[in-house]
């Protein structure tokens, strides 16, 4: 392989072997050398073309077939990555595989969210030796979406073992409050800002104390910038969501959440927040349409069906909603939607008048006496129920062993 790294030499070395080839056009290690070369330049098409001539003068060169699937990987074309890759896999055992090429496995199915087996490809990578801070990154945040914070937090205290630096950190603050930890988190969290200001998961964390504390004024600073930085961050949508809620500015708060669901659109948790903005927003039958939605993310969700129930409850469709109420306490018997569209229905049966005072007093009413509000109630929601982490640190590369990754999708 070829040994140029500075990028100003890059230019030069590739004219170099590009008049290599032309002369000797049936070395096939010329044809890999330029193809990285290529490929460091993020010249993917040339790359490809350098890599698919290789295998056709020369099929049985598998580094090849191996280096035009790290090409897919810089493209994001990681369904045609795995198949490229697979073949290779399949010809050693596990046990004998180049652990650059487990690692590049593990991106192709991990960018697919296939999180169960990106994590089998990342922990054989790692048992092979790929011991690198990204790995234990991944491994991570493979946990963290299926839910296993525990475990999420042992691979993430690995990160910031080998990485010491503050993106590790953030992401262990990032845990710690999904944990439920928020004090943990918070504390962690203003650390990491102090020596990077502009580290996203801390200000997630930062900003989503801050909601908690009702100190809406902070959240809502720290979510905006968040976002001026990352405007894909689906975190950062749905804190300034919710704290537009707080401040009963429901059309910001609707476009806030909207963009979240946009991004993480499996998150039901988010989809049961922007029902309840539409409800508070009185736009009672689009929230109807949001609860539908967030049952089809997740049909044994009792907050979806409760949220439904309310929506129902509001249009006097009384039947459909104690269906829709009988449906939720079966899944959560302690659910607050089935509790407040109950509470609807017996305040609004033939007294259609109170249907405009309750809406208008919604984020402050509390459905029994010394309840909590539902603001309050959308905040133990979020924090047991904690939308899916964002991006992986970083993203997929040029995908050698030991390289750093480049800015994901």
């Amino acid at each position: 392989m070829s040994t140029v790294r500075p990028l100003e030499d890059l230019a030069g070395a590739i004219g170099r072997y590009e008049s290599f080839v032309r002369a000797d056009p049936g070395n096939a290690l010329l044809w890999l050398n330029l193809g990285d070369l290529y490929h460091k330049a993020a010249r993917f098409d040339e790359a490809s073309a350098c890599f698919e001539r290789c295998l056709h003068d020369h099929p049985e060169v598998a580094s090849a077939r191996s280096q035009l699937a790290s090409v897919r990987i810089s493209q994001h074309k990681f369904e045609e990555a795995e198949r490229l890759l697979q073949p290779l896999l399949r010809e050693v055992p596990e046990e004998g595989a180049d652990p650059a090429l487990l690692f590049n496995m593990a991106l192709t199915v991990y960018y697919q969210r296939r999180w169960t087996e990106a994590e089998r490809w990342f922990g054989a990578a790692a048992a092979r030796g790929v011991g690198t801070p990204e790995c234990f990154a991944y491994l991570a945040r493979c946990r963290h979406w299926a839910g296993d914070m525990e475990q999420a937090t042992e691979y993430c205290q690995q990160w910031v073992d080998a990485a010491r630096d503050t993106e590790s950190r953030g992401y262990l603050a990032l845990l710690h409050l999904d944990r439920g930890d928020i004090t943990q988190a918070r504390k962690l969290a203003q650390e990491v800002l102090i020596e990077s200001p502009d580290n996203s998961n801390a200000g997630v964390v930062v900003g989503t104390a801050a909601i908690e504390g009702q100190e809406i004024g902070e959240a809502s600073e720290q979510f905006e910038r968040i976002l001026a930085r990352e405007p894909d961050n689906a975190r950062a949508w749905l804190g300034l969501g919710l704290a537009r809620l707080y401040q009963q500015r429901h059309p910001e708060a609707i476009t806030a959440l909207e963009r979240a669901t946009g991004l993480v659109p499996d998150s039901v948790g988010i989809w049961v927040t922007l029902g309840w903005a539409m409800v508070a927003s009185r736009e009672v039958q689009r929230a109807e349409q949001v609860f539908r939605d967030a049952i089809t993310v997740d049909r044994n969700f009792g907050e979806a069906h409760g949220g439904l129930a309310v929506a129902l409850a509001f249009q006097m469709r009384v039947d459909e909603a104690r269906e829709a109420i009988r449906r939720a306490r079966g899944l959560d018997p302690n659910g607050f939607g089935a509790v407040f569209a109950h509470t609807i229905i017996l305040k609004l049966q033939g007294r259609h008048e109170q249907a405009t005072d309750i809406l208008a007093n919604l984020l402050q009413q509390a459905p029994r006496p010394d309840g909590k509000t539902l603001m309050q109630q959308i905040e133990i929601f979020l924090r047991r129920n904690p939308p899916p982490p964002g991006r992986a640190p970083g993203g997929p590369g040029n995908g050698r062993e030991g390289s750093r990754v480049r800015s994901g999708p």
